[in-house]
C-alpha cells in the first residue's frame, strides 16, 4: 500500500466531502475531486458520491491522488453492472445508478451502459456488434432492462411493450401519507419544453398517455415502500405520478423530496419479466434493492 494511502475510523456523521476535507484538510474542490475519482472506499467499496453519509464505525481507505475520473466511473460501473442474460438476440442487464442507458446528446463520449456492453461483446470477438435499446431507465434509476440484439428482437419486444405485455415491477421509497393502500395513476404526462422536466397535463395541453399502478408494501411513520408497475413507459413517469399521488420519492430532487439518508432517487427497478421475442418462452429476471436504497429503509425509523 501505498504511503499516501490514509485510512480511519468514521466518527463523526457528516457527509464523504465535508469527512475528507476535514481530515485530509484540504478545500471543498479538492475533497470533491477525490472522491469522484474514485480515491475512497468505505468499507471495502469505493464510494463516488460526495454526499454520501457513511455510518460511524465505517472503515475509511482514501487515496489523495486517485486516477482519472473517466477510468474511476468504469471500474465503479463495472462492478455493479451485471449481464443476466444473453443470447444470440436478447440481453438482459442490471444498470446501475448514476449510470446512462445511452449517451447524451451533449456528450457522446459519456460512460453509458449501451457502450459498455458494446465494449465487453468486443473483447470478446465481436467486431461491430447490433445492440437495439427498447426501455431506458433514468441515470440514477438501478435495476433490469432488456436490449435487443438483431431488428426483429427489437421490433418483437416493442411490440409487447405497447401492448402491454411486458411486467415492470419497481420499489420505491416514498415520504408522505396516503388514505388508500394503492391505486392507479391514470394523469397524461407532457414534457416542458424550457425546463425538459416531465409534468401533469394542464388543459389545453397535448399530454401523453401515462399509468402507474401502486401499492404500499410497508409503512415506517411518514415513510413507505412502494411497489409500482408501469402500464406505459413515459419518461420520469413513476417519480412524476407519485409526488401526484402525495407519494414523492426521497432522495429525488427533481420531483420528489430531498433526504439525509440517500442522495439519489431511491427508485429501482427490480422485475422484468417477458416473452423471448423470438422463443416466446416466459422470461422473468429480478435483483434485489442496491445497498444504498436499503440502507436507507434501515435508516428510517417506525414511528
Amino acid at each position: 500500500m501505498s504511503s499516501k494511502i490514509r485510512n480511519w475510523k468514521i466518527d463523526e456523521e457528516r457527509a464523504l466531502q465535508a469527512e475528507i476535507r476535514a481530515r485530509l484538510e484540504v478545500p471543498h474542490r479538492r475533497a470533491r475531486e477525490i472522491i469522484r475519482r474514485g480515491g475512497v472506499q468505505i468499507a471495502g467499496k469505493v464510494v463516488l458520491d460526495p454526499g454520501y453519509r457513511p455510518k460511524i464505525g465505517d472503515p475509511v481507505i482514501v487515496n489523495p491522488e486517485p486516477m482519472k475520473i473517466r477510468t474511476a466511473l468504469r471500474k465503479s460501473f463495472a462492478e455493479e453492472m451485471k449481464i443476466l442474460h444473453k443470447d444470440r438476440h436478447i440481453m438482459v442487464v442490471h444498470k446501475p445508478a448514476g449510470m446512462l442507458t445511452v449517451p447524451t446528446d451533449e456528450d457522446e463520449q459519456e460512460i453509458c451502459l449501451l457502450g459498455e456492453i458494446s465494449r465487453q461483446l468486443r473483447k470478446e470477438g465481436n467486431k461491430r456488434p447490433a445492440l437495439f435499446v427498447v426501455q431506458r431507465l433514468d441515470r440514477y434509476t438501478s435495476g433490469i432492462l432488456a436490449i435487443a440484439r438483431t431488428t426483429d428482437a427489437r421490433d418483437h419486444l416493442k411490440q409487447q411493450l405497447k401492448n402491454r405485455k411486458v411486467e415492470r415491477r419497481y420499489l420505491a421509497i416514498s415520504q408522505g401519507r396516503s388514505k388508500l393502500d394503492e391505486g392507479v395513476c391514470r394523469l397524461p404526462l407532457f414534457e416542458d419544453p424550457r425546463s425538459m422536466k416531465m409534468r401533469l397535463a394542464r388543459k389545453g395541453e397535448q399530454g401523453k398517455e401515462a399509468v402507474t399502478r401502486w401499492k404500499m408494501l410497508e409503512l415506517r411513520g411518514e415513510h413507505s415502500i412502494i411497489e409500482a408497475h408501469l402500464e406505459t413507459g413515459r419518461r420520469n413517469q413513476i417519480r412524476v405520478h407519485l409526488a401526484a399521488v402525495g407519494l414523492p420519492i426521497i432522495g429525488d430532487s427533481r420531483y420528489g423530496v430531498s433526504s439525509p439518508w440517500i442522495s439519489r432517487p431511491a427508485l429501482h427497478a427490480e422485475t422484468l419479466s417477458f416473452s423471448h421475442p423470438i422463443t416466446m418462452q416466459d422470461l422473468s429476471f429480478q435483483v434485489p434493492l442496491p445497498q444504498d436504497i436499503a440502507q436507507a429503509w434501515d435508516a428510517i425509523q417506525p414511528s
